[in-house]
């Protein structure tokens, strides 16, 4: 039988990307717009770019099991998700993901510019097939985290499902907020707004 799946929460798209001296200074004296930094640098050029939701624990997170007749057959909350680590025959599976975007602690960035904005009450959704109703014991997560100068940020990698990673499409909620950091090799934090 075929199930949809439907996990809920907090948003976050970042997108980096790194840039020379010069780019930097350019960003940090000459432009204080935030639209048209992002349209000169990142704009399809960046170095990394992700949408993933919350797993800090700050924000709501939730996962919702249909069935085909779009009946309800299991809801979960973040604390009942599991790290897929817990189990020991995924211990070795390399599903979590580290970026360092701190230019102090990484090599990949000379200053980097960060731009996230954040979403409240977007959603992946998933498709799955199962001969049972699936259960809390079937669902896991891996983590993507995110290294910055103010701290990690805490993701959700994926979706785990029977020991099977799964791939989701996302459709984002409402817009809360856009935020931009110039973070300088030497150890500025400039925050850039419209």
């Amino acid at each position: 039988m075929k199930y949809t799946i439907e996990m809920t929460g907090w948003e976050y798209h970042i997108q980096t990307k790194s840039l020379d001296a010069d780019q930097s200074e350019q960003a940090r004296w000459d432009i204080d717009n935030l639209s048209e930094l992002a349209d000169l640098h990142l704009n399809g050029e960046g170095d990394f770019e992700i949408c993933a939701l919350d797993n800090s624990g700050n924000g709501p997170l939730s996962l919702t099991v249909f069935d085909e007749n779009n009946n309800i057959v299991l809801e979960l909350e973040a604390s009942d998700f599991s790290h897929y680590s817990e189990i020991e025959e995924l211990c070795d599976k390399n599903w979590d993901k580290d970026l360092e975007i701190n230019p102090d602690c990484s090599d990949d960035y000379e200053n980097t510019l960060y731009l996230e904005k954040d979403y409240s009450g977007s959603t992946f959704y998933y498709e799955v097939e199962s001969d049972e109703i699936p259960k809390k014991e079937n669902f896991l997560y891996s983590s993507l985290c995110i290294g910055t100068p103010n701290g990690d940020i805490d993701l959700i990698g994926g979706l785990i499902f029977k020991s099977k990673a799964l791939t989701g499409e996302l459709e984002s909620g409402k817009h809360k907020g856009t935020y931009m950091n110039l973070y300088t090799s030497e150890g500025e934090n400039v925050e850039i707004s419209d």
